[in-house]
């Protein structure tokens, strides 16, 4: 049992340290790339992710974000074997965030690669965009999902509003699908950030690594053994 329990802690460790690194990589990246936006200072409210990540719209900054990116998903694979020991029988949550985490990985390549995937691919970078964060979303709701049914209840806390913000997203999505993402100029029309799919995008990629980080961290004691007392194992020997 202490081996086993030794290998688990060993194995948290290691998840823990690459997401650390993760998150360091992913927002350093942000930051350096928001610095070298043309249109400074880069406006977080009305500007979608994948523009800070365009070379066409970020022709520098947009390779420090776009190596960030696929660096810190590469980070998350021992996060995501970690939580796969957690798990049940249900196995599709880890498929789904495994999925979601390569997804990332071809979208920082190919930000990376093409200057605009989608005038040779209809909807390219689009389609690798959602797959990337449905993935993750779906991943994360389903490894919550299995702790609530669990008796969990602490796991709704989190829950609950990244399912709030997954579903806001979708409906915004496809309401302002014929508008386009690029709706910097909204501030000046006085149009609420509530209403702006990039706003609702960046608080998505917050809470993703808020609710990555509460998972790995919550897992750790998961299916630890309770240590009972030796005077109250004395008492229940009696009693027997």
């Amino acid at each position: 049992m202490g081996e086993n329990m030794a290998g688990k802690d060993r194995r948290w460790t290691i998840a823990a340290s690459a997401f650390v690194l993760a998150v360091a990589t992913f927002w350093v990246g942000v930051v350096t790339a928001a610095q070298f936006f043309p249109d400074a200072p880069y406006d977080w409210m009305y500007r979608v992710v994948s523009e800070l990540a365009s070379r066409k719209h970020n022709p520098l900054g947009g390779y420090w974000f776009s190596i960030a990116l696929g660096l810190s998903m590469l980070a998350l694979l021992p996060v995501v074997s970690c939580l796969q020991k957690t798990v049940g029988e249900r196995r599709w949550p880890i498929v789904a965030l495994r999925a979601g985490v390569l997804f990332g990985v071809v979208v920082g390549v190919e930000r990376l690669v093409f200057v605009r995937l989608s005038s040779i691919v209809d909807n390219g970078h689009e389609a690798l965009a959602v797959g990337a964060f449905a993935g993750l979303y779906v991943g994360m709701l389903g490894l919550y999902w299995q702790r609530v049914r669990l008796g969990r209840t602490g796991a709704l806390v989190v829950a609950a509003p990244l399912a709030a913000i997954f579903i806001t997203q979708i409906l915004i999505y496809f309401d302002q699908r014929d508008l386009g993402w690029v709706d910097h100029g909204w501030r000046e029309m006085g149009i609420s950030p509530w209403l702006s799919f990039a706003f609702w995008q960046w608080l998505a990629v917050a809470f993703l690594w808020f609710g990555l980080g509460h998972l790995l961290w919550s897992s750790r004691y998961a299916g630890r053994p309770i240590d009972v007392p030796a005077k109250l194992e004395v008492s229940a020997a009696s009693d027997g």
